[in-house]
């Protein structure tokens, strides 16, 4: 209802659901609502500064809001508080946690499925590039205009370690409060997060080579100017006008609230973890299986001791659909009842492709790279990915995260160049090609390819 109403009533579908099968989660949404509800977005919504301005400042408080109050609670003995507290970090933080995506949604709208802020950039770029006879590589120039210089919480989090060895403040109480203060920030949905031993190690590593830890610092320091220069320099060549910086302003925004939001859940996340560890011991269940109860159904169960039994749950796990009706209230399937529904539902159909050796795509991060392609789509196929690989999905989300850390590289077939890959792409530093369409229909585990984003193109290699 939150996002219909940003919307000024557009509908987007109210019959979204999600599936959960081994570990893995995969979203459907009423297709052609989306579609009208994203062109509604960027051909009305987007033309608005106000809007885009009212969606950053809310989206940064509720942030704020989230991080100050898990931070705090992470310094609590949890063995010492009644299973009401519990339960009230546990909705209160659900609940920032759903407002935040709400407002999150509306970065993804625009560009997820149907790549419209990214056409739009696109046609601003293709444009003035044949009217001022600019030859540069569009790729490049979109994907530096693109770019936040803001810095989302990761980069806080290894700027503030950085400061800390370079000033010599490696103290306990110095490390116990950066440990408080940013552990989280790697958890990702599944963690876990960085312990206290870990973080004394980074420290001491930094502190063996305090040349390259300055070094680094500086770079992470100049970073942003660097970034601005280089988009100012464009901006000038490009000769953009205010209607065209708009839209890149646009992008940037998304980017970093799209980053942000992502890393902030994160923090979420890994105090959910350390609290269900507890409430674990504390019912006799699970701590896996407890993933798979409601809000509601956790918190009416350590309040009124309303348990939900450890079948119910374990079916859950094994095969479940997630049908979303508002913010805390959803209708869960399992078994031949999810299947059937599951069955009544239209699902659009792909085109089967064979014999195409080139597939083009938008670029999201440059560079270059060549390797086998592993598929990965579901947490549980992220072992599959060893130093080296590209790494192809349908689309990249966090639970994907320990795999890009080790890809080289990676294609995606939807998304627009605010996505979640291209957000971790430019982080990394990594060659990324988004919106590729046929590429998981099309390579197979094992196929050698080349990532070429000079062209947008992923070629496989036929030996």
């Amino acid at each position: 209802n939150k996002l219909v109403g940003l919307l000024d009533g557009i509908d987007v579908g109210r019959e979204t659901f999600c599936t959960h099968e081994k570990n893995g989660l995969l979203f459907f949404c009423e297709y052609d609502a989306w579609d009208s509800g994203s062109s509604y977005l960027v051909d009305v919504k987007l033309k608005d500064k106000k809007f885009v301005k009212a969606l950053f400042d809310k989206s940064v408080k509720l942030a704020g809001g989230l991080v100050k109050l898990v931070v705090e609670f992470d310094k609590k003995d949890l063995s010492k508080l009644s299973n009401k507290q519990l339960a009230g970090f546990l909705k209160k933080t659900y609940q920032i946690g759903n407002d935040l995506s709400v407002f999150g949604y509306i970065p993804v709208l625009s560009d997820i499925y149907f790549h419209k802020l990214t056409h739009r950039l696109k046609s601003i770029i293709k444009q003035a590039m044949e009217k001022h006879s600019i030859d540069l590589a569009e790729p490049e120039i979109i994907c530096a205009l693109s770019t936040s210089p803001r810095s989302i919480p990761s980069k806080l989090a290894r700027l503030a370690l950085l400061k800390l060895v370079a000033s010599k403040k490696t103290d306990e109480n110095s490390l116990l409060k950066y440990y408080h203060d940013w552990s989280w920030v790697d958890h990702g949905q599944i963690g876990p997060r960085t312990s206290f031993a870990q973080i004394k190690k980074m420290v001491q590593n930094l502190r063996d080579d305090l040349v390259a830890t300055r070094k680094e610092l500086k770079k992470l320091l100049d970073s942003a100017k660097i970034l601005k220069e280089k988009q100012s320099d464009l901006i000038k060549k490009l000769r953009l006008s205010k209607s065209d910086l708009h839209w890149f302003n646009v992008a940037q925004t998304f980017m970093y609230l799209k980053g942000m939001r992502m890393e902030v859940l994160f923090g979420s996340s890994a105090e959910w973890g350390r609290v269900l560890d507890e409430l674990s011991t504390l019912l006799v269940v699970k701590k896996d299986l407890l993933y798979y109860t409601s809000i509601s159904e956790l918190c009416d169960w350590l309040v009124l001791g309303k348990a939900v039994s450890a079948k119910t749950l374990a079916d859950r796990q094994k095969f479940c659909v997630w049908i979303a009706h508002d913010a805390t209230h959803q209708t869960i399937l399992t078994g031949e009842k999810a299947r059937k529904f599951l069955q009544t539902r239209k699902y659009k159909a792909l085109k089967t492709l064979t014999d195409v050796l080139v597939i083009h795509g938008t670029v999201a991060s440059m560079g270059y790279a060549k390797g086998p392609a592993r598929i990965v789509n579901r947490t549980e196929e992220i072992n599959k990915i060893q130093q080296g690989d590209i790494m192809v999905s349908v689309a990249t989300h966090p639970g994907l995260l320990p795999a890009m850390k080790k890809a080289i590289a990676f294609v995606t077939d939807s998304g627009g160049v605010t996505s979640h890959a291209a957000i971790v792409a430019r982080e990394m530093k990594k060659p990324c090609i988004i919106g590729a369409k046929v590429a998981t229909q099309i390579l197979k585990d094992g196929d050698w390819i080349e990532v070429d984003t000079k062209r947008g193109d992923i070629r496989r290699i036929i030996n």
